[in-house]
């Protein structure tokens, strides 16, 4: 004797029957339940972004990811499990939707392996450079939030750093890295190398933290696309020639030692 659960027809399965052949789903064809959760996941990735960015992680409740979301407080716990969660996706979300120059990175380097020069290097690192800058300071009226995320990030660094500089800072460094070497063969050493490539991202990143201060003693009233292409010609200018190979320091002989 079939149960009385076994003659109610599931409302999928009587969708499936009213469905014609060879007919495909579509976003507006979810169930309601499954789009207004996905609404309200979405919902909660953009007011987090926004609000991570300005406040921080610290400094940003649960209550007012979902105040601004205008879901439930427990979406957040349904959607990401924890605030914790939440942020790390939030990183993850920002960072992809932003211009991902790692692939750019990339092929800047495989053309200057394959001419494989020094020179071809060095004009490698000065698209390196200009790339980097573009990207960091953005273009005028656009919105990206994942600078200041990771400014967040790194000034006070939570349980999501270690998986963001393994998925998007580290690989993006590590061409850094490959295009010093084969503009400086004689550096052997890998803490030698990871050096000039911090004094290069040093520099990049120096007005991103600085900007207030540094435009005020650089005179200039905005970060204007002029002087955002002014600094990065400086730094590339700077670094270029700091990789010269210079002579010995006085002491280097007995660091070594």
């Amino acid at each position: 004797m079939k149960s009385p659960t076994q003659f109610v027809k599931s409302p999928a399965r009587r969708q499936a029957k009213l469905a014609p052949a060879g007919a495909t789903s579509s976003p507006a064809d979810a169930p309601p339940r499954r789009r207004a959760d996905a609404d309200a996941k979405t919902r909660l990735l953009t007011v987090a972004e926004r609000l991570f960015a300005e406040r921080g992680f610290a400094c940003t409740s649960v209550r007012d990811l979902a105040t601004e979301a205008g879901v439930n407080i427990a979406a957040v716990n349904y959607h990401f499990r924890s605030k914790e969660e939440l942020y790390l996706e939030t990183l993850r979300h920002a960072l992809r939707r932003s211009k991902d120059i790692t692939p750019r990175f990339a092929r800047i380097l495989r053309t200057a392996q394959r001419v494989g020069t020094p020179a071809a290097a060095r004009q490698g690192i000065a698209q390196f450079i200009a790339t980097f800058i573009t990207h960091l300071y953005g273009r005028q009226g656009e919105t990206d939030y994942s600078p200041a995320l990771m400014s967040h990030e790194m000034l006070h660094p939570t349980g999501a750093l270690d998986i963001v500089v393994r998925e998007f800072i580290e690989p993006r460094f590590e061409i850094l890295k490959e295009l010093i070497r084969l503009a400086r063969p004689d550096l052997k050493l890998d803490a030698e190398v990871a050096l000039h490539a911090f004094s290069i991202v040093g520099q990049c990143l120096h007005m991103h933290f600085c900007r207030p201060i540094t435009l005020q003693l650089a005179r200039e009233s905005a970060l204007t696309p002029r002087f955002v292409n002014r600094v990065a010609r400086h730094i590339t200018a700077f670094s270029l020639r700091a990789l010269e190979a210079p002579p010995a320091l006085p002491g280097a002989d007995a660091e070594k030692e």
